[in-house]
């Protein structure tokens, strides 16, 4: 199904490319702006703007040269995407797809300070990236064990929260899990409040987490069965000792570059995962696999987790019916993403359905209609006219069950009424 490609494994080595004073528009996307914006460039010559450049006394600053190494990966995925992409809308939106990951890395890891963090939100109401769960919020942070930290909140009435904190990142950027909690190991109050303590000696607190050996950072993960209903769990963090608005120190050069550096590792992996992360799915389309945090990791997978996961390849004129057992649990959805493991347009088309939106049918069987629009099936799914990608079964609370995988049929779209009344027959 894929061409070869020769796989540039993507290193950070330095670019010449420099970024030298672009005027932009104060207006974002008004009215008339040309597709390329100008830019203006200082210096009128060649040889003007080589002296400026070459003047800069600040040309090796750790900064620089980590924004130079970041300017190389932006262009060597730009080049994986031109070689994986199967077509031109996957081209295109693979350009995208890298802006939409690199505005998330830029917010979560560019951004982190550990000596006042802060939980950033990963996800937004357009951009799911990262094969996300499309009825899920997610915050991340980033820490060190210089300080010590209390997380206070509240659990809310969602379905599903969770808190994995991660030990300090190996020279392959992977942390081991230090801690792990969910609304029921959190041990709330009768009011939903609780705390975790992220302390290098224990403090006598609730959950505390031995933080001697090293953090590195937080996920957060909410998962959502109806947002009309739920109320969203709130956190906030603070460094132990801090007394509110006392002044802390500037950052240094190193930590700036320390965040561009992150966030180029971030947009790196991120946008791979369709290479690292079960591959060889697409060989074998429509058909799932099962896997947990400890085929993930933790750092990207829940520890609660049990996954059902799979490509799909349907033409215009065809659909496939999934169908399962449903597991008592928790929660469970289905989510449709593209070959960058972006959620399908999630906002304005039904490509996912959580347990509070999908109909088990009278023979106790969870069915879905995937398809290029909508189908007779209360359960139906939309591509969002993408032939290829993936699918991706959530069900948490049992990691190790040994459900038989779901069965994939494909058929012509106008057999869909046909077939489903056969199913029910049987």
């Amino acid at each position: 199904m894929h061409r070869e490609i020769e796989k540039s494994g993507l290193a950070f080595v330095g670019s010449k490319v420099v970024f030298v004073g672009v005027l932009m528009s104060l207006v974002v996307g008004c009215a008339g702006a040309p597709a390329t914006a100008p830019a203006t460039i200082v210096g009128s010559t060649p040889a003007a703007k080589a002296e400026v450049r070459d003047a800069s006394p600040y040309r090796e600053l750790e900064s620089v040269r980590a924004f130079e190494r970041l300017q190389s990966t932006l262009d060597e995925l730009k080049e994986m995407v031109l070689a994986d992409a199967e077509n031109e809308r996957e081209a295109s939106e693979g350009m995208r797809a890298i802006l939409r990951v690199l505005a998330m890395s830029s917010d979560t890891t560019g951004d982190a300070n550990p000596k006042a963090p802060h939980f950033a939100r990963m996800d937004t109401k357009i951009r799911k990236v990262g094969g996300d769960n499309p009825d899920a919020e997610y915050d991340n942070i980033g820490l060190d064990n210089r300080w010590d930290y209390v997380i206070r909140g509240n659990v809310g009435t969602v379905r599903h929260v969770s808190f994995t904190i991660n030990g300090a990142r190996d020279r392959t950027g992977r942390a081991p899990k230090l801690g792990y909690y969910n609304e029921r190991t959190l041990m709330p109050a009768e009011d939903g409040s609780f705390e975790i303590h992220l302390t290098k000696q224990d403090d006598g607190g609730p959950n505390w987490v031995d933080t001697s050996g090293g953090i590195s950072s937080i996920l957060v993960r909410q998962y959502i069965g109806d947002r009309e209903k739920e109320a969203l769990a709130t956190y906030e963090i603070d460094v132990v000792g801090r007394e509110p608005f006392v002044g802390i120190p500037y950052s240094t050069d190193r930590e700036v570059a320390a965040g561009i550096a992150g966030a180029a590792y971030a947009t790196q992996y991120m946008m791979t995962m369709h290479r690292t992360i079960m591959p060889q799915l697409f060989d074998n389309p429509n058909s799932f696999a099962r896997a947990n945090s400890d085929d993930f990791g933790t750092d990207i997978s829940s520890a609660d987790n049990l996954y059902m996961f799979g490509t799909y390849h349907i033409e215009e004129d065809e659909a496939l019916i999934i169908e399962t057992e449903p597991l008592d649990v928790r929660y469970w959805n289905l989510a449709i993403e593209s070959r960058w493991h972006e959620s399908v347009d999630y906002a304005k088309r039904r490509t996912h359905r959580s347990l509070d939106h999908a109909v088990v049918d009278d023979d106790g069987k969870l069915r879905f209609v995937l398809a290029h629009g909508k189908t007779p099936h209360p359960n139906w799914l939309d591509t969002g006219g993408h032939v290829e990608g993936f699918m991706t079964f959530r069900w948490v609370g049992e990691r190790d069950n040994q459900l038989a995988m779901p069965k994939v049929t494909r058929i012509k779209r106008v057999d869909v009424e046909k077939t489903l009344s056969a199913i029910r027959g049987r």
